[in-house]
């Protein structure tokens, strides 16, 4: 009798076992599927984006710094941009502080 019993369990153990090796693969050959679909996506990305780099390089107007400028040329360049940036950074506390007041009335 119990020669029966661990002989069906046995089986029983085999056949959820090939039902897991069966579902194992497929789950596998649909990783690689997607992983080498993602691949071809990444190469378009990168060609893509090579070729936005290579046109934004060709209608750059903004001359780039070298070693030969004048340093006064750099110096102005640096101070226009610290102005800049300056300006940027009251716009955003006037803004925050708009956002702020907003707040504090509703939390009252």
């Amino acid at each position: 009798m119990w020669f029966w019993v661990w002989t069906l369990l046995v089986v029983g153990t085999l056949v959820g076992a090939a039902f897991l090796a069966r579902d194992l693969w497929r789950k596998a050959k649909a990783l690689l599927e997607e992983l080498s679909r993602a691949g071809e996506v990444a190469a378009r990305a990168s060609d893509r984006v090579g070729e936005a780099i290579a046109r934004a390089a060709e209608t750059s107007s903004v001359p780039l710094p070298t070693l030969f400028d004048d340093m006064t040329v750099h110096y102005e360049r640096v101070a226009a941009q610290r102005a800049a940036r300056a300006e940027r950074r009251g716009a955003r506390r006037a803004r925050n502080e708009a956002t702020w007041q907003k707040w504090k009335h509703f939390n009252e």
